[in-house]
Formats: structure tokens, C-alpha cells, sequence
């Protein structure tokens, strides 16, 4: 980043900072179209999938973002955000808003034309640099998107000087705040650590002026998706960006639950996210944190928003999580062979419980050949195995079934509408992932509804000691 680049930052930040304590007509300027911005923040929460709710397939498609790679800042918790504010940055003078003097001139040197206003050419402007093309060379493109977004904050920038104090252009304000958290977000997905900071910077000088208002919200909405964004794009290697975007979406729900659409979609896919990375990571203490955050979130939607589709699915998860220790009841189902399977008959030996799919492959290549194995050590008068295949198509099952067996009872309903991630077992237990295994003793007590692949032998070894 060269030194002019570094100053116009600093310059834009400062000013928006000025701006925003400035005494302003109307509270509603500070509101934020909300069609600026894409409005999903994760997978759908009618269909689950057996992969990463915050992956590189599953969050938002950015405008002009080229993938970050650079990046190794450590994510900022909402509640350290004052502190991390870079204040050495906030050094550049600046230009106040134009006064009314200043717009009474200009409006005498403008009126006798037929042309735009200046704050009209302005926005013009911006969504000129939005949709003009960039060169086929990655390295070209990447450098021409920044300064393009340099250049959209600057001139938003410029756009909430001329229009802060006008009522009228209450409209064309919420505009530019849009824009300009727009490019400080595309600038921070594809920079440095200095971009994520200014980003911060400008989301923190929205909480201060009005905690409450719109613009505000915008900002917090931005920070979370920000987080979701690294979160599918480094969550591997920093994982603490899953507990982050689960701090903003609930700092986002318990602020602004009149948003619940945008509350509901962040706080499913930060639940979501952070429940499948803990059931994926080896490391038993980021797991336990990643499962407190996901159980947070999910408990957020389930009070606070029980009537939404992710707020039902959060009920069935919950669900799920407390039956730990419990004796399994309620789940049975008909079987593809016409018989009949039942939890009030899940007793007198050790019962292990597997949902899959033909088409998994860690399914097939891994826990199907242990399964098949432990099934063939113990003997089916030791142990119960009962299946739930998630295939829709039936004919599909059975030729796979026909040419690779699988061991127990398979629950699949006859109605089609009832197979797959709308089975009845699938919906009141929230099960989120496939293939998922659960384990019980032999009075029907669930030791575990989430059995790694390495944990199946030893937890049956467990169960059949004790």
C-alpha cells in the first residue's frame, strides 16, 4: 500500500468520524437501505448439509472481492472493539461539513443549469466504479478493485459532508453510509490488517453516535458478515473467527431484534457453523467453546424467534443436545423391509444409532467397513445397529444396499416427502450433519448424539464394560 493510499484512508476515516458528531436534522438519516447490501449470511436453514455451514460454498457472494490469502489478523471481539480502534490512524485534518453559506453559493453558481447536483453526480459516480470492468489479470484486478473501493469511500465520503444537514437528502445519506461500509468491507476481505481495523473503526463511530439507530445496525450486520466471510475463508486455520461472528450475530439479535431477518439468518449460520466445527476439530478444548457458542445461538432463535423455520430447527437441536443422558424416547419409524422400529424396545443391549447417505463418501470409505467390522465382533445378540438413510430416491438405496450391505434395521418412510432432511426422525432431532452416529447403554440411555468416527470403538468398549 503506498503512502497516498495510506493517507486517503486516514483522511476518509476521520472525516466520517467528524461527521457522525455532528448535530443532524433528522434521526432517520442515519437509516441504511438495506437493499445495499446482500441480505443471506449462510446456508439455508431448511437444508442442512453434511458439510460447513461457513465455508467457501456457503457464504455471501462478495461484489469485486478477490479471496483473501494475506490476512493473518486475529479477529475483533464486538466487545474489545473501542479498544482496538486504530487510533494512530485518526491523525489526517480535514475539511468540515459545507456549511450553509458554502451550499447557498453553490447553489447560485448551479441553478441556472439543467445537470445533476453535485451529490447526484457523486452517487453516479459510485455506481459507475461499482460496475466498470477490471483487467483479466488477477494481480491487475486486485489492485484496480482496491482503488476503486478507496475511491468509493472517498467520494461517499465526500457525499455525507454535502448531505448530512439536509433533510431532504435524508435518502442520498443513507446511501453513501451504505456505500462506503460496503467498500470498507470489500477492502478488509482482500487487504491488511490496517483495512480490518479501519473497517472496525468506521462500524465503532456509527455505535457512538446513536447505539440504537439504523446506520448502527448496518454496522454491526457488517462486522458479522465480515466475520462469516473469514470464518468460511480461514476459519480452519483461525478458528476463532467462528466464535466472533457468534458475538456480533447475537450482539446484532439482542440490539436490533426488530431486524429479525437479518437477526434469524446470522444467528443460524453463526449456531450452525460453530456446531459443525466443533463436531469437525480434534482440539477437545476449541470444541467445547465452538459448542457453548453454538448452543447460545441456537438458544437466542429458539426464545426470542420461535415462530421463524431456523427458530423450529433450533428448538429440534436443542432438543437433541439435552437428550445426553437421557433415555431415548420418541424415535421410530417403519423400516424398508415392512417391519418396525421403536426406542421403547431400545433396551437389554448396547444400540448404535447411524445416519448416512449413499452418496457420503467418508460414509462409505470409513465408517461403513468399522461399522460393518464392530457388527461382526460383537454380534448382532450384543449389539443393536439401526440405520436412517437420508436418500430420497428409494430405487437408488436398494441398489446400493444390493451391492454393498449395511448392517441393522434401515428406518425409511414410504412417503417421499417424508425421506431426506424432512423425515420426522431427522426434524424433531435436528440432526445437522451426515453421517452422524449416536451410541446407547443397554437401558436406552443415550451416552452421545455426536460419535466420531475414532471414538466409535472406545465409547462401545465403554458401554459394553459397564
Amino acid at each position: 500500500m503506498t503512502k497516498n493510499l495510506i493517507a486517503r484512508q486516514r483522511s476518509s476515516h476521520l472525516l466520517v468520524t467528524r461527521l457522525l458528531h455532528q448535530p443532524i436534522c433528522s434521526a432517520a438519516a442515519f437509516g441504511v437501505s438495506a437493499s445495499m447490501f446482500i441480505s443471506g449470511c449462510g446456508s439455508s436453514p431448511e437444508t442442512p448439509v453434511d458439510a460447513s455451514a461457513a465455508t467457501t460454498d456457503t457464504i455471501p457472494e462478495q461484489n469485486d472481492s478477490a479471496a483473501a490469502t494475506d490476512v493473518t489478523d486475529a479477529p475483533m471481539k464486538p466487545a474489545s472493539a473501542a479498544e482496538a480502534l486504530p487510533v494512530a490512524t485518526i491523525t489526517a485534518s480535514i475539511s468540515s461539513p459545507v456549511s450553509d453559506s458554502e451550499e447557498t453559493a453553490n447553489s447560485e453558481v448551479t441553478a441556472p443549469t439543467e445537470t445533476p447536483d453535485e451529490v447526484t453526480q457523486l452517487l453516479q459516480k459510485i455506481q459507475q466504479l461499482r460496475v466498470a470492468p477490471v483487467p483479466q489479470d488477477i494481480e491487475q484486478a486486485r489492485v484496480t478493485r482496491r482503488d476503486r473501493n478507496q475511491q468509493i469511500v472517498d467520494t461517499a465520503t465526500n457525499v455525507l459532508r454535502l448531505t448530512m444537514n439536509d433533510e431532504a437528502r435524508a435518502n442520498q445519506f443513507q446511501q453513501a453510509i451504505g456505500q462506503l461500509l460496503d467498500a470498507r468491507f470489500q477492502m478488509a476481505l482482500s487487504g491488511t490488517s490496517e483495512d480490518v481495523e479501519q473497517l472496525y473503526a468506521d462500524v465503532q463511530a456509527l455505535q457512538q453516535h446513536d447505539p440504537k439507530s439504523p446506520a448502527a445496525a448496518q454496522g454491526v450486520y457488517i462486522a458479522a458478515r465480515f466475520a462469516h466471510t473469514k470464518a468460511g475463508l480461514q476459519g480452519k486455520a483461525q478458528p476463532e473467527w467462528f466464535e466472533t461472528l457468534s458475538r456480533w450475530a447475537r450482539e446484532f439479535s439482542d440490539r436490533f431484534p426488530e431486524q429479525e431477518q437479518r437477526a434469524v439468518s446470522l444467528l443460524f449460520a453463526a449456531a450452525r457453523s460453530c456446531e459443525l466445527h466443533a463436531l469437525s476439530t480434534t482440539d477437545a478444548g476449541l470444541s467445547t467453546r465452538l459448542m457453548t457458542e453454538s448452543k447460545l445461538c441456537y438458544t437466542a432463535l429458539a426464545e426470542n424467534f420461535p415462530q421463524s423455520t431456523p427458530g423450529q430447527e433450533s428448538i429440534a437441536v436443542l432438543r437433541r443436545f439435552a437428550v445426553t443422558g437421557q433415555k431415548l424416547s420418541q424415535f421410530s419409524g417403519p423400516t424398508i423391509d415392512g417391519g418396525f422400529v421403536s426406542s421403547d424396545d431400545f433396551v437389554g443391549k448396547p444400540t448404535l444409532i447411524y445416519f448416512w447417505s449413499t452418496e457420503n463418501k467418508e460414509f462409505a470409505e470409513e465408517i461403513l467397513p468399522l461399522l460393518t467390522k464392530v457388527r461382526t465382533q460383537a454380534g448382532s445378540d450384543r449389539l443393536r445397529m439401526i440405520g436412517v438413510p437420508m436418500d430420497e430416491e428409494e430405487p437408488q438405496l436398494e441398489a446400493f444396499m444390493e451391492s454393498t450391505p449395511v448392517p441393522g434395521q434401515q428406518i425409511y418412510f414410504p412417503d417421499p416427502n417424508q425421506r431426506s432432511w424432512n423425515s420426522q426422525l431427522v426434524r424433531f432431532w435436528g440432526v445437522s450433519k451426515v453421517p452422524s452416529i449416536w451410541i446407547l447403554k443397554s437401558d436406552g440411555t443415550v451416552v452421545s448424539t455426536s460419535v466420531s468416527t475414532a471414538e466409535i470403538v472406545p465409547l462401545l468398549q465403554q458401554v459394553f464394560k459397564n
